[in-house]
């Protein structure tokens, strides 16, 4: 039988990941906000998830009160032994009379084991096991995380500035870019370079070149992967990559888009309210929710 795992998402990009794993050549079984219940065939290896669990349980969701919490919380661990001590992160979707750290604890007080508990800040120790724990209206899921982090922790990111973009979101717009062998792909506000390297990471066979305004954005890049072409110039790009800023961290700079130079398909990033000038003919727009902002991704073609 294929095992079943859960698949975090950024809200947003459940069905742009979802495509990447069904791609893949496994089976997306729900999407729900944040999250795919997923029948894998092998190994999920995906970029654009945030995280991954594999499913040790799962009891119909219990609805909005806490008496049916703990009745189903007592099924749902009913056959869970854990050997050390342990974390639990919970979420939830709809309107409930319960708290994510009511499901934490409920879950936690059951298990035999140390229980780290997150209510009041105070993050586990390192090596703590971490469950999961997720209502969907559907389902309530239990899942082990079978990897030491996060999957949206990155080995190559070593340093990160103001507005470093997450890098599930820079995988999805790499994703989308259609970036093929050959290709030259230019970031005009590259940051730390989180774009360009999720895109190299998926196209190893392009060209990457960045530029910013920063120059401890630029230092920041080079430790990230000295081996892309940093402030070398655009060039003649046949792919740009963009996530300028979008008033919040960092000020908005007024129609930074004009000065980009042409190329065959651009990728962005843009924050409530920004636009990209009159060149530019938006033909895909995917909203998401970003460190609590709403942005949209925007594809747009130009001068080719």
């Amino acid at each position: 039988m294929p095992s079943e795992f859960l698949v975090r998402t950024v809200t947003g990009l459940e069905d742009l990941t979802a495509a990447e794993i069904t791609e893949a050549g496994h089976r997306v079984v729900d999407v729900t906000k944040r999250q795919l219940v997923v029948e894998a065939a092998g190994p999920i290896v995906t970029r654009l998830a945030d995280d991954l669990f594999a499913v040790h349980a799962s009891v119909p969701d219990p609805g909005r009160t806490k008496a049916g919490l703990w009745q189903a919380v007592a099924r749902l661990t009913a056959h869970l032994a854990p050997d050390s001590p342990i974390s639990v992160t919970a979420s939830f979707t709809g309107a409930r009379n319960f708290s994510r750290y009511d499901i934490e604890d409920a879950v936690g007080a059951r298990l035999g084991v140390p229980y780290f508990s997150r209510r009041h800040g105070a993050p586990p120790p390192p090596g703590t096991a971490d469950l999961r724990v997720t209502l969907d209206g559907k389902a309530m899921w239990l899942g082990v995380r079978p990897h030491a982090v996060p999957l949206h922790r990155r080995a190559w990111r070593k340093a990160t500035v103001v507005g470093s973009l997450h890098p599930p979101v820079a995988a999805a717009m790499a994703r989308l870019a259609d970036i093929r062998p050959g290709h030259v792909v230019f970031d005009p506000c590259c940051g730390a370079g989180t774009l360009l390297i999720e895109a190299k990471h998926l196209e190893p066979g392009a060209s990457y070149r960045g530029d910013d305004i920063d120059p401890v954005a630029i230092r920041a890049a080079r430790l990230n992967d000295p081996a892309i072409a940093w402030r070398t110039g655009a060039g003649k790009p046949d792919r740009i990559l963009a996530n300028p800023p979008w008033g919040v961290r960092l000020p908005v700079a007024e129609d930074l888009s004009k000065r980009w130079p042409e190329a065959g398909r651009l990728v962005a990033i843009l924050g409530e309210g920004q636009r990209l000038d009159r060149r530019w003919t938006t033909v895909g727009e995917y909203p998401l929710s970003v460190a609590g902002r709403r942005v949209r991704i925007v594809v747009a073609l130009i001068g080719k």
